[in-house]
């Protein structure tokens, strides 16, 4: 199977566009020219669609739908970890072994976005994603979080509800 690129190297029988084994190797327009008169425009395939609901991209990106590639990871588990922590933070608390009545706490005293960075690195160090000085590896933490997630590990989650 070719994507544009390779097909555009094909038919010109010459290798004019950047090419590679995994998506979003195209990253920005170009204008080949094929023949006198032919010229075909290679453009970027998957970029991060445009959704009225911010959340249905989201979800799209939890689920690994959207290619991990033309995403920034450690954002999406981040947004993932809020989900979790405001839905199903049971299976969340007993995954990680963290003390859920902790959280709830800190939630309802801290600002939520810090409590959900402070989550990340206590699941970092349960999990032994560290990296010199003993500091976290958010970006180990994101591929563990978003792989446990995506492989059911954490548990039965459904991302949209119906009401």
């Amino acid at each position: 199977m070719y994507g544009k690129s390779s097909f555009i190297n094909r038919i010109s029988k010459r290798v004019t566009a950047k090419v590679g084994n995994k998506p979003g190797v195209t990253v920005k327009k170009q204008w080949i020219r094929i023949a006198n008169n032919i010229e075909l425009l290679d453009t970027p395939g998957i970029l991060w669609p445009k959704f009225e609901n911010e959340q249905v991209g989201l979800n799209l990106a939890f689920t690994g739908t959207i290619k991990d590639e033309i995403i920034d990871k450690e954002e999406i588990a981040f947004y993932l970890l809020k989900y979790l922590v405001n839905n199903h933070l049971d299976l969340l608390a007993e995954k990680y072994k963290l003390d859920k009545d902790n959280i709830k706490e800190d939630i309802q005293q801290f600002e939520e976005n810090q409590v959900i960075l402070e989550i990340m690195e206590q699941i970092g160090k349960n999990r032994g994603a560290l990296i010199s000085g003993g500091r976290v590896d958010n970006k180990k933490v994101a591929n563990i979080l978003l792989q446990d997630f995506r492989e059911g590990k954490i548990g039965r989650i459904t991302l949209e509800k119906c009401e």
